[in-house]
């Protein structure tokens, strides 16, 4: 059995006393953007946007080009933080760098008040880097915790990768929230080695599903029916039968056989849907897609050039408890609820589908295309109580560097 290593959970305060000598903030509005319209759009929307992105921020001194230009992708992401409502971050790390600091503070300005991240690891554990991932929120995150895999290997070996859960209360309802990181395999290297990843691979996801079924097991079965199942992230299963990567590097074993088995494993803990999948019959990709000019030619490796991958992905799980795995399953969280299914249907959270939405983050006048190597994914979810987005801006002065850990 695997211990399960603590979360650090900073929530910024709702009634921040300003001190004296400071500006005092007058309205929300200038807490937001000086930009009335962006206000005035985001205050009315009724949906809840959510991406999930790699963000290519590896810790120094990792680096593809002129330091992989970290700063100053940062810096332009940070411009585009107010269009969503939820984020799950990957390769944001930690180590030796405060970037991870600076989105959680500028995240606060645009009403991302709410963050988790897993906790770096101490100077005892056999990983020097954290995780890398980090979840923004503008609704209050009401329980965490955070699963680290058994086992990473080559490039991925110092990170302490894992999966980071989220239940996010919106409203009277919750969203349970799962961001992860798989293991990396590396097309340029030999068959032997990238067998050796997709093993490992393997076990996380099993790693995953596990955690995503025991934490299933502990929450009232009335809240999931209410709300949504997610799992999102980079989880570096190509969805593709690849026939550029088998030829460009003579890997016969290299195919969707993967994302197959993944998916038969998810559906095992009811219906898991996959968003892309679900909305265009296909998968577009998210990963090496640089065959055309404005496409990024300088943040992506010789090796991994027009690779053609789909990596990244948004799931729902719509649990079945009627399935023998829940019935066997004895727990004194799992409690079973007597509810008129028609109402929770129709007053139930929902992914809308025709939403998903492959965010590729192009920006023009910089030495780089794109804001980082991958796409992003975005989906919008609609919350039939309406939201109340106008409360959760800050300024974001009260987040203290260096980051800490559990009080």
């Amino acid at each position: 059995m695997h211990k399960h290593l603590s979360s650090d959970y900073n929530i910024l305060s709702e009634e921040r006393k300003l001190d004296s000598t400071k500006e005092t903030i007058s309205s929300p509005k200038q807490k937001i953007n000086e930009k009335d319209d962006i206000l005035d759009n985001e205050m009315v929307r009724k949906t809840i946007r959510l991406l999930t992105y790699n963000i290519f921020c590896r810790p120094p001194p990792v680096n593809s080009n002129q330091g992989d230009y970290k700063d100053a992708r940062i810096n332009d992401f940070i411009n585009r933080l107010q269009y969503f409502d939820i984020i799950c971050f990957q390769e944001l790390f930690t180590t030796l760098n405060d970037r991870k600091h600076k989105m959680i503070c500028e995240g606060a300005k645009k009403g991302l008040k709410y963050y988790l991240y897993s906790k770096p690891p101490s100077i005892f554990s056999k990983y020097p880097v954290d995780s890398g991932l980090l979840i923004l929120s503008k609704f209050e995150i009401v329980e965490h915790d955070f699963f680290p895999f058994y086992l990473n290997i080559m490039g991925d070996a110092p990170c302490n990768k894992g999966v980071l859960y989220a239940k996010i209360k919106i409203n009277n309802k919750y969203l349970f929230l799962f961001s992860t990181h798989l293991q990396a395999s590396y097309l340029d290297d030999t068959q032997k080695n990238i067998d050796n990843t997709i093993k490992v691979r393997t076990a996380q996801t099993e790693e995953l599903i596990n955690f995503v079924y025991n934490k299933l097991l502990e929450i009232p079965r009335d809240e999931v029916k209410s709300g949504l199942v997610i799992i999102a992230g980079d989880f570096n299963i190509d969805a593709h039968d690849n026939k550029f990567a088998k030829e460009k590097y003579k890997i016969p074993n290299y195919n969707s056989t993967e994302y197959i088995i993944f998916k038969q494993k998810l559906n095992k803990l009811g219906k898991a849907i996959d968003l892309m999948e679900n909305k265009y019959k296909d998968h577009l990709y998210t990963f090496g897609n640089n065959d055309k000019e404005e496409y990024d030619h300088v943040l992506i490796t010789k090796a991994d050039l027009n690779i053609r991958q789909t990596l990244d992905y948004i799931w729902e799980l719509i649990p079945d408890y009627n399935l023998d795995i829940y019935k066997q399953s004895v727990n004194p969280f799992n409690k079973s609820f007597s509810f008129d299914d028609k109402n929770i249907e129709k007053n139930k959270m929902k992914v809308l589908y025709d939403t998903l939405k492959v965010e590729e983050f192009l920006i023009k006048d910089r030495p780089y295309q794109q804001l980082s190597d991958h796409f992003g994914l975005s989906v919008e979810l609609d919350s039939p109580d309406g939201l109340n987005l106008i409360s959760s801006y800050s300024s974001g002065e009260d987040i203290e560097f260096p980051l800490k850990g559990n009080k």
